[in-house]
């Protein structure tokens, strides 16, 4: 299974100068995190991915519809187990049925179950290291073990990737979970 963080969002570029929030609800990736996402791709070109499991966040979905594009997958899959811990105002998503009119192709089901109704899917306060470690260990329960795991891509965040893998990685950079259960970094 392959991880890959979100590429530079409006969000990263303020905040790494200042350390203040910027207020940027739902951050959007930039012209740079484009191309890192396709940085990504081609790295990826020959991986054999078949499936995309994505957050819901706009950075997530911009991210993984570059490198979808790329590798010729037609089809990805919103998970908001795999979404960002909710620290900041970029943490704060876009309604389910404004995400549905953006990305028609991606299959929204997961996160139509966890909002049961409501536009609101993600986390409604700031969540704990406990928080994000139980969302993380029930992605893992749920994805890992499966038997496409070894062609599957997540494209997912920064804290995401770091709870479940405890590697630190840069936008657009690629973890690698082997079939022994190692986490490995991999392209930029």
């Amino acid at each position: 299974m392959y991880f890959v963080r979100h590429g530079q969002s409006e969000f990263n570029v303020v905040y790494s100068a200042t350390l203040q929030d910027p207020g940027i609800r739902d951050a959007p990736i930039t012209e740079r995190g484009a191309d890192q996402a396709l940085g990504a791709a081609k790295h990826l070109k020959h991986k054999h991915i078949t499936k995309i499991i994505c957050s819901p966040y706009t950075r997530a979905l911009q991210t993984a519809e570059i490198i979808a594009k790329h590798l010729g997958i037609t089809a990805m899959m919103a998970e908001p187990l795999a979404g960002e811990r909710r620290l900041f105002t970029c943490d704060i998503g876009t309604p389910l049925t404004q995400l549905k009119k953006k990305w028609p192709l991606v299959d929204f089901a997961r996160v139509e179950n966890k909002s049961e109704g409501r536009e609101e899917w993600w986390p409604g306060h700031d969540e704990s290291d406990d928080d994000i470690a139980r969302r993380v260990n029930a992605f893992a329960k749920l994805y890992t073990g499966a038997n496409d795991a070894e062609t599957t891509l997540v494209v997912s965040h920064w804290y995401f990737i770091f709870t479940l893998s405890g590697k630190d990685t840069e936008n657009a950079q690629i973890v690698r979970l082997d079939e022994k259960g190692r986490y490995h970094r991999e392209g930029l």
